[in-house]
């Protein structure tokens, strides 16, 4: 099959799933109930969380207080080999299950990490807000600007404070990586703190969320109002200068070439310099390729721990 085969292939795809999403979700388009909210600039320069202990095989609930709110998340330590040992913390795509461990749940970590995962490293799974019941539920959450500012403000303030506590008990190295909703958080986290993370991982992610919302298919699930306030929304969701400031030579991109929803084009810019990896899929076809995460996973945190893997 030639190359322009498949990026008509995948090109079909995202654009039929982001109009069938635009569809189903037609009554709750995405802030379509307020747009008031604090930036996530603010918020995240400004929120702080507070996280348990990690007793293995329990959900901890966690909270952060900031600008945006009170938010509360929560996160699992799915294997715990011990304070001396490297620590990777996962964050899940955006509307995923991660409270289900089932075989037919959106789960991307279940996917990933259970499976043939050659690491020996603590595995920390953080679940985000509003992401406890179904999908429908998390996108009425989103109807509120503030809410998705909250969310990902609140995930990365639970990064910082586990990475922070894992340090303080004696990992020698603590990764950070995440999928869509979670690669944005990665990288605001290096963007916002940029302390006790050796190493992120962004996958399908970049430093301009508006882009998502306001330019790719993925506006079809954009309310019209919002649609019609793109100076606004760049200045609430957008963290490319403040990404780009932390000079630190400590960033591993996945990207999908043909993505229709996080879009090269869009997200590019903010890794010039960085050795960004992509692969031949779109938005939709990328996310069921969780083999090649857990190989760039592997590869990244090989070439400190001493794993072997392609890159």
């Amino acid at each position: 099959m030639t190359a322009s085969n498949w990026f008509n292939l995948h090109d079909f795809i995202d654009r039929v799933g982001a109009s069938l999403g635009g569809l189903v979700y037609r009554n709750s388009r995405l802030f379509s109930k307020s747009m008031e909210s604090v930036s996530l600039r603010e918020a995240a320069a400004f929120t702080e969380a507070e996280v348990g202990d990690f007793t293995p095989g329990t959900w901890h609930k966690a909270s952060a207080n900031g600008p945006a709110g009170l938010f509360e998340g929560a996160y699992l330590v799915y294997r715990w080999l011990g304070p001396e040992f490297p620590a990777l913390i996962y964050i899940h795509g955006s509307g995923e299950q991660p409270y289900s461990f089932s075989r037919f749940s959106d789960n991307s970590f279940r996917k990933v990490f259970t499976g043939d995962f050659k690491a020996d490293v603590n595995l920390i799974l953080i679940a985000a807000s509003f992401h406890e019941t179904s999908q429908g539920e998390y996108i009425k959450a989103l109807g509120y600007l503030n809410n998705y500012v909250g969310m990902l403000a609140t995930t990365a303030a639970i990064v910082d404070a586990l990475a922070e506590k894992l340090k303080r008990e004696g990992s020698p190295s603590v990764y950070v990586a995440g999928f869509s909703l979670g690669g944005w958080v990665a990288n605001l986290h290096r963007a916002f703190y940029g302390e006790n993370i050796d190493r992120y991982i962004p996958i399908c992610a970049g430093t301009r969320p508006s882009a998502v919302f306001l330019e790719s298919e993925y506006r079809k699930l954009t309310s019209e109002a919002a649609r019609k306030k793109p100076e606004l929304f760049r200045e609430k969701l957008d963290f490319e200068e403040d990404f780009r400031a932390n000079r630190a030579d400590n960033c591993y991109p996945l990207m999908f070439r043909f993505d229709r929803l996080t879009e090269l084009d869009s997200q590019m810019p903010a890794y010039r310099g960085m050795k960004v990896k992509i692969i031949e899929k779109g938005h939709f076809t990328g996310q069921q390729a969780t083999g090649e995460f857990r190989e760039h996973i592997q590869s990244v945190i090989g070439q400190e721990s001493g794993l072997q893997g392609s890159h």
